[in-house]
């Protein structure tokens, strides 16, 4: 299939617009079908980027990488113009990611295979996250059955999440899409909140 919006050199083609059915026919199959429930989409992915061109930027990091839809295509319509790390605790998602940031040319995207939960990538100034602890509550359109379901563990991951962003330092932000677990973040303000493709697009700001 021809790559419709890179061209030759691994550029984007002005005027060539991105959907989500173009992203994803570059994943396997599997993960194709996941793609509505489990990866950002690309309207989000844009609507981060417009925020984020009138921000003071040193770095974002996406918790919860999956297959790297959204670190990839920041990278591509920030034109790399900051660092993307995206953290991801399923190696066969890392592994894919990797092969997708290789041929569209994104170096400025690392991949670390860890569990955000256990090992917080404290030090940078914005925070991307989609639900992540969506599988921890749900059994519907789950990746696969590597994750525990149960209330009580979503409690705990809930709690271990906000008393990691809770150390973040004043003026840090975490952009959520389906929120991050929880409805209130404290220390947190929220300066952006909008409806999005089927869901709430967020802002929070250290305080």
């Amino acid at each position: 299939m021809r790559n419709q919006f890179l061209d030759k050199q691994k550029k984007i083609v002005v005027g060539d617009p991105m959907t989500d059915a173009i992203w994803d026919s570059f994943l396997p199959q599997k993960f194709q079908i996941l793609s509505p429930y489990q990866w950002t989409p690309i309207s989000v992915i844009e609507r981060t980027w417009k925020f984020l061109s009138e921000d003071e930027v040193k770095s974002v990091v996406d918790l919860g990488s999956g297959v790297g839809k959204f670190c990839i295509y920041l990278s591509l319509v920030s034109g790399k113009s900051f660092p993307i790390f995206g953290l991801e605790d399923r190696e066969e998602l890392v592994l894919v990611s990797k092969s997708i940031a290789d041929h569209w040319g994104t170096e400025n995207v690392q991949w670390k295979t860890t569990n955000f939960l256990k090992q917080f990538p404290f030090g940078h100034s914005h925070y991307y996250c989609f639900n992540p602890l969506y599988e921890t509550m749900k059994g519907h359109h789950s990746i696969d059955d590597s994750k525990e379901k149960s209330a009580g563990q979503f409690v705990k991951d809930l709690q271990t999440f906000k008393q990691n962003l809770v150390l973040l330092p004043s003026k840090t932000k975490l952009i959520t899409f389906h929120g991050f677990g929880g409805s209130y973040l404290p220390g947190f303000r929220t300066i952006l909140k909008e409806e999005i493709a089927g869901g709430e697009f967020r802002v929070w700001e250290k305080e």
